[in-house]
């Protein structure tokens, strides 16, 4: 008399599994790189709020002393507040031909504000 034995097969096969792995690698490159770009256009964004308050303020000291110059303690005299990890320098402290720059670490390249407030990537 033969004894009929049932084998059940539990898990998952070597191939199943290989392809669940490359499906969440691929979801996680997506992720990544969609919040590696999310957080430089934040950066960037922040640049551009520092550079046009930057660019209020020495317009508001210029309006009370046309014929000074400008600084980084005016303009923050003036409403100025510097975002962190932003590197602002003044390049041209003077009303008619003022030019600001602006880094941050995590952007690529450097921002520019000119005399009549436009900003631009450098």
């Amino acid at each position: 008399m033969a004894l009929h034995i049932k084998i059940y097969k539990k898990g998952f096969t070597l191939i199943e599994l290989m392809i669940v792995i490359a499906i969440i690698g691929i979801l996680a490159s997506v992720a990544i790189n969609l919040t590696l770009k999310l957080t430089e256009k934040a950066h960037i964004d922040t640049l551009i709020s520092d550079l046009s308050m930057a660019y209020k303020a020495s317009v508001a000291y210029n309006a009370e002393n046309p014929d000074g110059t400008v600084n980084l303690d005016i303009l923050k005299d003036y409403g100025y507040v510097q975002s962190e990890k932003v590197n602002l320098e003044i390049v041209n402290e003077n009303a008619d031909s003022l030019k600001i720059t602006a880094k941050h670490p995590g952007v690529h390249g450097v921002y520019e504000l000119n005399e009549k407030g436009h900003i631009s990537k450098q």
